[in-house]
């Protein structure tokens, strides 16, 4: 099938002491090494930018993290705190209501006294007035 007499034989039935004819006909076993070096490189290129993207959100989230448990300890601190000054309140309010406190600041600041049986008045309430109560 060849058209002339000078045509070179293609692929793995050309001779040895055949020169090339041209280089657009020139093996291709260069370009395909360039090809599978410049892969490899791209690969391990992307395998590393993989690695360091990984290290780089574990170190960012286990900053966040610690971040995160020192803003809880405070406010669990300022809770424990204010939790504290509600009792401490509290207590106070309940001491400051019992009745032995109240008849002794009535006697000394507005010199009251408990009063005597027949200091006590009980006055009647009229029947209407109780029924338009809710």
């Amino acid at each position: 099938m060849s058209t002339g007499a000078t045509d070179v034989p293609r692929g793995p039935l050309r001779a040895r002491g055949v020169e090339k004819a041209s280089r657009w006909e020139a093996p291709q076993a260069p370009r395909a090494e360039k090809r599978a070096r410049r892969r490899a490189f791209l690969g391990r290129a992307f395998f590393v930018l993989a690695v360091a993207g990984s290290l780089t959100s574990v170190v960012w989230r286990q900053t966040e993290g610690v971040a995160r448990q020192r803003e809880l300890t405070r406010i669990q601190n300022e809770i424990s705190i204010a939790e504290a000054e509600r009792v401490e309140w509290a207590n106070r309010i309940q001491a400051l209501q019992t009745r032995a406190r109240i008849t002794r600041v009535a006697r000394e600041r507005l010199g009251l006294h408990v009063a005597r049986d027949d200091e006590v008045v009980l006055l009647p309430i009229p029947a209407g007035a109780m029924e338009e109560r809710p």
